[in-house]
């Protein structure tokens, strides 16, 4: 289960490091907004649908000016409550990635292209040792869902 997660995030990860030119990210669009240890973050978000022999993949991720990002991946598209662990990624301006121990992730609105929600998770550094991060108070707005 582990692998299935740490492949969920990496294909997470790949789909936001390699932007589409179709992407519907409007200039300045801040619409993931969180707490990364007490301190606001911002982020221009998007998120891909992807459907392969039977399994999906929602892949919805931000990123800052600063080069720091946020991926979360789910397993279906639906409203309702979403496991983080295992399914979420932190990285900071640094470029540490951080992969997550616990959390969750609502999904209050799904209307046609867009989501809308809430999420919450701690997360270690996947390599190396250093402290734990907590992601709070994380809203995201009208996301766009690529197909």
């Amino acid at each position: 289960m582990k692998i299935k997660s740490l492949l969920l995030a990496l294909l997470a990860f790949v789909f936001f490091a390699c932007p589409d030119k179709e992407d519907e990210i409007p200039a300045g669009s801040l619409n993931v907004e969180a707490s990364v240890d007490g301190k606001a973050w911002q982020g221009s978000g998007n998120s891909q649908l992807t459907k392969v022999a039977g399994f999906t993949v929602w892949a919805i991720g931000a990123g800052a000016t600063d080069r720091s990002n946020m991926a979360l991946t789910l397993d279906a598209e639906r409203t309702g409550n979403f496991d983080l662990k295992g399914n979420a990624i932190w990285t900071t301006a640094d470029q540490v990635v951080h992969s997550a121990t616990s959390g969750t992730l609502v999904i209050t609105k799904l209307d046609g292209n867009k989501a809308s929600g809430t999420f919450s998770f701690k997360a270690k550094p996947m390599s190396g040792s250093g402290p734990e991060v907590s992601i709070t108070n994380g809203t995201f707005t009208d996301v766009n869902i690529a197909r």
